[in-house]
């Protein structure tokens, strides 16, 4: 009961935590493998240097398991890991340990050594790897766990694994206070304590059903994630799925995996073509890892609803207690109610969120001609026409906009526009282009110097038929849609910024009429009100208009030119929870006094227009 207590009590005040404490308006300290390089960086950098494997990402994965270092991962393969709960992979924790000392073990068992020398050279191995792959806080808690029970060992004091690991904690976080801002430190010390205290239990309860090694392996996985729920539903929308058969598929290949890379690791400075040769054949092992991680990830309903915030939690924490009695009480009748109350409480929880998510599955509808697609703080908006496809931005990265094209059935995109080189809106260029073709490009005119220009003209340049600067008067068809662009001019010499250069466009037809309007400001907006004459004229008659709010609706707005427009849609692509408080009662107010309907991407998810003999109808898809 008292360790019932401990594991029920630790989760939710890690979880509270989370909730509380972690927030952009408190100080985190955080670490990046990319930028530790330590004592013996230049075996870390010989090995990132000389791994090979079948694709990119297989080759990264590998060093992700090996020494913890994601750099090279793609952000498209992280996501499909993280929606299937495979991320834990990357982090360098208790079973690499476990691995490096069972290596120096059995290359000691062969030697007449006293256990005091095997101990103590073991040791030395375990801070050398930790040397080697950095002070990430995983590491710190596996590392100072295993250094304690192998010091137990040697003096002949065998505590238990739970006492090692309140232990281990206090030792770390006396000498860094910070840690307990981290949420991988918070991951580890809780999946570790849950496969201490519900893993055997489990096992043994599924091994009445199933081979043992079958029950292990799933008590473990199911046992570790259970413990990580409270804090886990603040870093996911929702529960993964598949995250049980994906673990089960990924875990026997980890360890062949990573003891080839920590081998093709250390002989990297002395034969660099070993450890390719090495990386290579481990590599084909991380592909298999990132196809599970890619169809799991595609396949429907990957994700299912929970509550956010404290009463996800809270909910959280019922469901590990309940499961923590259901599995180790003695009494039948507490565990009868224990699985009872288990099944009550889930299926209140999903069934309160499942509203979104059947309305989701029916999105979007058939005939929608504009979309504003959910990409979080960023922008991109599809436009449909005869078959025929526009992209308006991409987001800031590539698993929403990709989500968001699948969903959609895009495979060809005909125009893509990207307005200006702001991250949110190309930082998600890989997620459109990805297994896409791409037609036209048509970028700012604005110089911009940033890397992200530099990088986007390098891959447009690989992907698109064709890549066009833009400039004000540049105009051509799009199915049954003319389109023009409205600024900058070419050059973009009036643009004082990029948010001021920034390509606005106007699509139109006998239905409909939307105009994206990027992140042009207050000054950009005047400029445009007084070319109307140009693109204006009288208006649009009884055409309806959709708007995109220019810059996530922010307060740099020029509420004249709305009231020229009059539109009977507004749409505003902006992030849940984002810290720059978009979009402003400012703007919402300005638009709702041009007496347009208000749709915004943080409240209702992606949104769907559809043109009909009657006017605008729109379709919201629900969050998560």
């Amino acid at each position: 009961m008292k360790r019932l207590l401990l594991l029920a009590v630790s989760a939710l005040f890690l979880g509270w935590f989370s909730v509380t404490v972690q927030t952009p308006n408190h100080l985190a300290k955080t670490w990046a493998p990319k930028e530790y390089s330590g004592p013996f960086g230049f075996i870390r950098q010989a090995f990132l240097e000389n791994l090979s494997g079948p694709t990119s990402d297989s080759s990264a994965l590998l060093a992700g398991l090996a020494i913890g270092d994601t750099s090279k991962l793609s952000e498209l393969a992280q996501d499909n890991m993280k929606v299937v709960s495979l991320t834990h992979l990357t982090a360098v924790s208790g079973a690499n340990c476990a691995i490096v000392i069972g290596l120096v073990y059995v290359v000691l068992g062969r030697l007449a050594l006293s256990r005091m020398i095997k101990t103590l050279i073991s040791i030395s191995a375990l801070v050398f790897y930790v040397l080697l792959v950095g002070p990430e806080p995983s590491v710190l808690r596996a590392a100072t766990m295993a250094g304690v029970v192998m010091l137990g060992h040697l003096l002949g004091r065998r505590g238990g694994a739970t006492q090692g690991l309140a232990l281990c904690v206090i030792a770390l976080l006396i000498a860094d206070p910070w840690l307990a801002t981290n949420y991988g430190f918070l991951l580890s010390v809780l999946a570790t304590l849950g496969i201490l205290e519900l893993a055997p239990a489990m096992a043994v309860r599924l091994s009445a059903r199933m081979p043992k090694w079958l029950a292990l392996l799933l008590a473990v996985s199911i046992s570790a994630q259970l413990a990580c729920l409270p804090v886990l539903l603040q870093l996911q929308a929702g529960l993964s799925t598949y995250s049980i058969p994906a673990n089960l598929l990924s875990e026997p290949l980890v360890a062949p995996i990573t003891v080839l890379g920590i081998g093709a690791c250390l002989i990297s400075p002395i034969a660099p073509w070993v450890s390719s040769f090495l990386s290579w054949i481990a590599s084909l092992g991380t592909w298999c890892i990132l196809a599970i991680a890619k169809y799991l990830a595609e396949a429907p309903v990957a994700t299912v609803d929970w509550p956010s915030g404290i009463y996800g939690v809270i909910g959280g924490v019922l469901v590990l207690i309940l499961v923590v009695a259901w599995m180790r009480s003695r009494n039948r009748q507490v565990r009868k109610v224990s699985a009872l109350s288990i099944s009550l409480l889930v299926a209140a929880i999903i069934g309160g969120c499942s509203s979104q998510q059947f309305q989701a599955s029916s999105w979007p509808p058939k005939d929608w001609s504009v979309v504003s697609c959910d990409v979080g703080q960023g922008d991109a908006t599809v436009i449909k026409s005869q078959g025929l496809i526009a992209v308006i931005d991409v987001g800031r990265k590539p698993g929403p906009i990709r989500k968001c094209l699948d969903r959609l059935r895009v495979v060809k995109i005909d125009l893509l526009v990207l307005t200006h080189f702001d991250l949110d809106h190309v930082g998600g260029l890989d997620g459109a282009l990805e297994s896409r073709v791409i037609g036209t490009a048509i970028i700012t005119s604005y110089q911009d110097e940033r890397p992200a220009a530099g990088i986007t003209w390098r891959k447009l340049s690989k992907a698109a038929v064709e890549t066009i600067e833009a400039g004000a008067g540049l105009s051509g068809t799009f199915g049954d849609f003319k389109w023009q662009v409205l600024s900058p001019h070419l050059g973009a010499a009036e643009a004082e910024d990029s948010n001021d250069g920034s390509v606005t466009m106007l699509f139109a037809n006998s239905q409909l009429v939307f105009l994206g309007l990027a992140d042009l400001g207050e000054r950009g907006q005047m400029r445009l009100a007084s070319e109307s004459s140009i693109w204006l004229g009288d208006g649009f008659g009884e055409v309806p208009v959709v708007v995109k709010v220019a810059h996530h609706g922010s307060r740099d707005q020029y509420p004249e030119l709305y009231e020229q427009l009059r539109p009977q849609v507004s749409l505003f692509s902006v992030g849940e929870g984002n810290e720059y408080g978009h979009p402003t009662d400012r703007s919402l107010a300005m638009v709702r006094n041009a007496g347009s309907s208000i749709f915004r991407t943080d409240k209702q998810g992606s949104i769907a227009i559809v043109a009909t003999s009657e006017g605008l109808r729109a379709y919201v898809s629900g969050r998560g």
